[in-house]
C-alpha cells in the first residue's frame, strides 16, 4: 500500500501543470467595463487544448467578431483579441482567474491606456 502511494505521488509530481488547468471550454458572457467610458458583454465560445485557449468572441452591440487566444493555467487565465470600439484600434487583454462560484474574474489591460475589469458567466 505504501508503494502504491508513493507511486501515485511520484506521478502527481511529473503531470503537467496544463494538465490541471481548469477547463474553460464552452460558452461565455464576458461583461468588460471601463469605469466612465464604455461597457459592454460578448459572447464568446471558448476552446481549451492542453494550456491554450482559442475561440471567437461576438458582441453585436460594437459590430465586434473576433478570435480570441490565450492560456490557461491552473486557476489563471489569460486571453486577448484586437477590436475596435467608437473608431478606434484597441488591443485587449484580459488576465484573471476562475472564481470559487465558477464565474471568471479580472483586468484588462489595453497596454497603455485606461485599464478595465472584467467578469464572466457561463
Amino acid at each position: 500500500m505504501k508503494r502504491l502511494l508513493i507511486a501515485a505521488a511520484a506521478l502527481a509530481a511529473l503531470t503537467p501543470a496544463s494538465a490541471l488547468a481548469a477547463d474553460l471550454s464552452g460558452v461565455w458572457k464576458v461583461h468588460g467595463e471601463f469605469t466612465g467610458v464604455i461597457t459592454y458583454t460578448a459572447t464568446c465560445t471558448f476552446k481549451v487544448v492542453g494550456a491554450s485557449l482559442t475561440g471567437p468572441c461576438v458582441d453585436p452591440q460594437n459590430n465586434t467578431n473576433v478570435v480570441a487566444k490565450g492560456a490557461v493555467n491552473g486557476a489563471n487565465v489569460e486571453f486577448g483579441y484586437d477590436a475596435v470600439f467608437t473608431g478606434l484600434s484597441v488591443h485587449l487583454d484580459y488576465k484573471g482567474a476562475v472564481q470559487p462560484d465558477g464565474t471568471l474574474k479580472g483586468i484588462i489591460d489595453t497596454g497603455g491606456g485606461p485599464q478595465g475589469t472584467f467578469t464572466a458567466t457561463r
